[in-house]
């Protein structure tokens, strides 16, 4: 697993929400690339870049609704609103210039924006709860997405993968880093 970042490098310093929504996203990145090697390492099937940056884009997104479920009951509603917004505007970022580097010029925050919509409204219908993260059926929801964005030669593996494997280890190190990061006076 690849290491991120839990605490602050200078830990009394006030932190404003746009500092740990940035810090949160570039661990959401770092975990999603990490899947994104792991398949591969695996010997799952990834022929381009851009597949490449599809499944960061759908790992992000179940990353990113972690992160709202997780601040829910952490902060007020403009709080959340507000975290969730910059950290949504630092993956938007972070996934268009990959989009860019694999498929040239062109405005694709709006796509991963509407896709994360989406997706939040799918996986809202899924259980979370503080002790055990998400639900089983979430993660298989995820493992669908990730089969659907794969090619057909592993489909039959990639969703058990995905829930057994990959699923809890990034749940487990994206929390720790929100319990780090992310501290929010009400």
């Amino acid at each position: 697993m690849v290491r991120v970042k839990k605490r602050w490098n200078q830990h009394a310093a006030p932190r404003s929400l746009a500092q740990m929504a940035n810090a949160i996203s570039s661990t959401v990145w770092k975990l999603a690339a990490d899947v994104v090697l792991n398949l591969e390492n695996e010997n799952f099937e990834t022929s381009t870049q851009g597949q490449r940056v599809d499944l960061l884009e759908e790992l992000a997104c179940y990353l990113v609704h972690y992160c709202d479920r997780w601040v829910y009951s952490r902060t007020s509603q403009e709080q959340r609103s507000e975290f969730i917004d910059c950290l949504v505007r630092d993956m938007a970022r972070l996934l268009e210039d990959s989009r860019v580097d694999v498929q040239g010029s062109g405005h694709y925050q709006a796509a991963f924006i509407d896709k994360l919509n989406q997706r939040s409204a799918d996986y809202a219908a899924f259980s979370y709860s503080e002790e055990d993260g998400c639900s089983f059926a979430m993660r298989c929801r995820l493992g669908e997405k990730v089969r659907a964005t794969m090619g057909l030669r592993d489909e039959r593996w990639i969703p058990d993968y995905i829930v057994g494997r990959e699923a809890p280890a990034v749940e487990t190190a994206l929390q720790r880093s929100l319990t780090g990061l992310v501290r929010i006076d009400s």
